[in-house]
C-alpha cells in the first residue's frame, strides 16, 4: 500500500533564498555578538580565575576579536537586507530606481526604523569595545547587543500579527534572547575548551551548561508557543512549506540537543579524567560540529521569516489516507470495535511498561504479549482512517460570501444540472446513461465531505470503480474562485432544502458573509460583528433595543442609509443567497448568534424569547466546516 500520494506544498519563499540567507545571516551575527558576550561577562570569569595570565590575556583578545567580527558581520548583512528589502518594496529595475528607493524605505517604513535603530545600537557596541574591551565596556557593549537582538523580534510575523506588546511578540522576545545565549555562547566556549588549561575549560563548560539549561528550555517552550500559533493545525504542519521547515528546524535543534548532552556529561567531564588533552580535542571538535548546526538553525529561521506562516495557508495533504471519525459516528459497531482496540493497545503500552521492573523470562513474557496484543488491535484502527487527496484540507477562501453562492448558483445549470439535476438530486436527464448514478446533492451525506474533498472531485472528477470516470473534472473550464463557488451554493442549497423539508437545518450552518454601513460611516463586514447577534431584515425595521444585537437591513436602494443602532447591506447578492441556506423567499428576519452561525427564522419583529434562546444556545460547527474555512 502507497502511504504518500506525492503532494508537495509550493514553497514561495519572500524575497527568494538570497534574501533569507541575508536575514540568517544577520541573525547569526547578533546571536554571536550577544552570546560573546554574555559568555565573557557572566560564564568566563569563575573559569578565568583558574587560567594563568598568558592563557587569559590571549582569550580575552579571541572573544575581542569575535564580538567586533559578529557586530561587523551584522552591520554588513543589515545594510544588505535594508539593500535588497528597497528593492523589492519598490520593485526598482534600474540602480537609479534603487538608490531612490533606498532612502524611502529606510525613512517611511517600519522595517526601515527598526533597522536603523539596530544599526545605531551595532555602531555604538562597536565604538565601545574599541576602547579595549574593559569590563565595563562590554557590561555595556552586552546590553546594547541585547537591546538590538530584541527589535530583531519586530521583525517576525508575531508584530505583524499581535503588536508590539502581544503575546506573540513577547514568546518571540523570549525566544530570541534565550536562543542568542545558547547558540550564541558555542563559539566562545569553543575558544575557551581550546585556549584554556583543561581543569578551567571543565569549570567554563559546567558554567556555560547551567544558563545552557535554561536557555534551552526557554527555546522549546516560546518555539511550541509560537509552533501552535503560526502553524496552526498538524495538516499545515506536515501540508506547508512553513511546516516543512519548522519541522527540519525541530530535528536539528533536536541534534543540537544531543551534543550539548554529551558535552556536558562526557567530554567536559573527561577533562578531568587521565587524558585530559585528548579529551581537550574532542570537546572542542564537538562544539565546532555543533556550531554549524546553529548555523542551519539560524538558516531555517531565515527562511521561516521569508514564508508565509502555515495557518495562513492551504495545507497540501501527503499521504493517501487521514484520520476520520466519520466510520465511528455512523456505525456502533464500528464505535465498539475501535474502543476495543483502542483498550487492547492501552493494554498492551501497560505491558510493555510492567516489563522496566520485571525480570528474565517475565520481561520476555511480557514484552511478547504487548507486542502480540499490539499486532492484532493495530488493523481495526483502520476504522479511524478514510482515503484522502492532497486537497482533503483545504479552506475554502470565499468565507460562504453572499457573492459567492449567488456566482455558484449562477454556474450550476451549465456545469452541473445535465448530470445531478435542477434540484441537485441526481436525477438529470444525462444520469440515466452515466456508469455510476451522480451523487443526490440534496442528502444529508453532503456535510460528511469536508470543502477540500469537494473541491478535489470538481478539480479532477470521480474514477468509476470499473475505470473511467463517473464525473469530469473541471479545472480545464473554471477557475478556482468558480470551483469554490459552486461548493458554496451547493452546501447553501442543501441547508435551504432540508430546512424547508423538515423545519430546521441538518447541521449548524454559517450565515452568508455580507459587508454593511453602520450609523457614522463605518463599514463591517459579519465577521467584525462576532460576539454580538445579529438581526438581518429584509425590509423596514426597528432596531432592538438590546445592546447585544445588531440590526443589519438588506436593502437594494442605494438611497437607504443606516439609522441608530442599525446598518445597511445593498449587495444584491444578499437576498437570494439568503433565501437559497433558509429554503425561504418570504423575506423573513434572520437570527445569527454570537459566533456567526445561522439560528432561526423569526416574524416581522423579533420576538425576545428568541433573541433568548439564541443567546443562550450557541448552534456550533458543521462537520464540513469544523476546520474553520467558513469563517465569515
Amino acid at each position: 500500500m502507497t502511504l504518500l500520494n506525492g503532494a508537495v506544498p509550493p514553497f514561495a519563499i519572500s524575497g527568494g533564498m538570497p534574501l533569507a540567507a541575508i536575514r540568517g545571516a544577520f541573525d547569526l551575527a547578533l546571536f554571536s555578538a550577544f552570546g560573546t558576550l554574555l559568555f565573557w561577562v557572566g560564564v568566563l570569569p569563575r573559569a578565568r580565575r583558574r587560567m594563568p595570565d598568558e592563557a587569559a590575556s590571549a582569550l580575552d583578545r579571541r572573544l575581542l576579536a569575535l564580538v567586533r567580527g559578529s557586530l561587523a558581520l551584522a552591520l554588513l548583512a543589515g545594510a544588505a537586507w535594508l539593500g535588497t528589502e528597497a528593492g523589492l518594496m519598490s520593485g526598482a529595475d534600474t540602480t537609479a530606481q534603487w538608490r531612490a528607493a533606498l532612502p524611502i524605505v529606510a525613512g517611511s517604513t517600519v522595517f526601515g526604523h527598526l533597522l536603523l535603530v539596530q544599526g545605531i545600537g551595532l555602531v555604538a557596541a562597536l565604538l565601545l569595545l574599541g576602547r579595549g574591551g574593559r569590563p565595563a565596556w562590554r557590561r555595556l557593549a552586552l546590553v546594547l547587543s541585547a537591546g538590538v537582538l530584541l527589535l530583531q523580534a519586530g521583525h517576525g510575523h508575531g508584530m505583524s500579527m499581535s503588536g508590539p506588546l502581544g503575546l506573540l511578540t513577547i514568546v518571540n522576545v523570549v525566544h530570541l534572547l534565550s536562543g542568542g545565549a545558547w547558540l550564541g555562547g558555542l563559539l566562545p566556549l569553543l575558544l575557551a575548551a581550546r585556549i584554556a588549561p583543561p581543569r578551567a575549560g571543565a569549570t567554563a563548560a559546567r558554567s556555560f551548561s547551567v544558563l545552557g539549561k535554561w536557555c534551552v528550555g526557554l527555546v522549546a517552550a516560546t518555539a511550541a508557543c509560537q509552533a501552535w500559533v503560526l502553524v496552526g493545525s498538524v495538516p499545515a504542519l506536515v501540508g506547508t512549506a512553513y511546516g516543512w521547515i519548522a519541522c527540519v528546524k525541530l530535528l536539528v535543534f533536536g541534534v543540537l540537543l544531543g551534543f550539548a548532552w554529551v558535552n556536558r556529561y562526557r567530554f567536559a567531564p573527561a577533562l578531568l579524567g587521565s587524558e585530559p588533552d585528548r579529551a581537550k580535542g574532542r570537546l572542542a571538535v564537538s562544539i565546532a560540529v555543533q556550531s554549524g548546526f546553529a548555523v542551519l538553525v539560524l538558516l531555517a529561521a531565515g527562511v521561516l521569516a521569508s514564508l508565509v506562516p502555515g495557518m495562513h495557508e492551504q495545507a497540501v495533504w501527503p499521504f493517501t489516507e487521514r484520520p476520520s471519525l466519520a466510520a465511528v459516528d455512523e456505525d456502533p459497531g464500528f464505535r465498539r470495535e475501535v474502543v476495543l482496540a483502542l483498550g487492547a493497545l492501552a493494554t498492551a503500552v501497560a505491558l510493555a511498561a510492567s516489563a522496566l521492573v520485571l525480570r528474565r523470562w517475565r520481561r520476555v513474557a511480557a514484552l511478547a504479549g504487548a507486542a502480540a496484543i499490539g499486532i492484532l488491535a493495530a488493523p481495526h484502527l483502520d476504522l479511524l482512517l478514510v482515503e484522502a487527496s492532497p486537497t482533503s484540507f483545504y479552506r475554502s477562501p470565499t468565507g460562504f460570501a453572499s457573492s459567492s453562492i449567488v456566482e455558484g448558483a449562477s454556474l450550476y445549470p451549465g456545469r452541473c444540472a445535465a448530470c445531478h439535476g435542477a434540484n441537485g438530486r441526481g436525477d438529470g436527464p444525462l444520469a440515466a446513461g452515466l456508469p455510476v448514478p451522480p451523487a443526490d446533492l440534496s442528502a444529508g451525506h453532503l456535510w460528511m465531505h469536508d470543502d477540500g474533498e469537494l473541491f478535489w472531485w470538481l478539480t479532477h472528477g470521480i474514477e468509476a470503480p470499473g475505470g473511467g470516470q463517473a464525473m469530469p473534472g473541471f479545472a480545464a473550464v473554471l477557475s478556482e474562485d468558480e470551483r469554490w463557488a459552486l461548493i458554496d451554493f451547493i452546501r447553501a442549497r442543501n441547508a435551504g432544502q432540508a430546512r424547508r423539508a423538515t423545519g430546521a437545518w441538518p447541521v449548524p450552518v454559517r450565515a452568508p458573509g455580507l459587508q454593511a454601513t453602520c450609523a457614522g460611516g463605518r463599514t463591517v463586514t459579519l465577521a467584525e460583528l462576532r460576539g454580538r447577534i445579529v438581526r438581518i431584515t429584509f425590509g423596514p425595521a426597528p432596531a432592538v433595543p438590546d445592546p447585544d444585537v445588531v440590526t443589519v437591513r438588506v436593502s437594494a436602494d442605494p438611497a437607504v442609509r443606516p439609522d441608530a443602532g442599525t446598518c445597511v447591506a445593498t449587495d444584491r447578492a444578499i437576498a437570494p443567497a439568503y433565501a437559497l441556506v433558509t429554503g425561504d423567499a418570504s423575506g423573513r428576519q434572520v437570527l445569527v448568534d454570537a459566533q456567526g452561525w445561522l439560528q432561526r427564522l423569526v416574524g416581522p419583529e423579533p420576538l425576545e424569547a428568541d433573541i433568548r434562546l439564541v443567546r443562550n444556545r450557541p448552534a456550533g460547527p458543521a462537520p464540513g466546516m469544523e476546520q474553520g474555512h467558513m469563517a465569515m
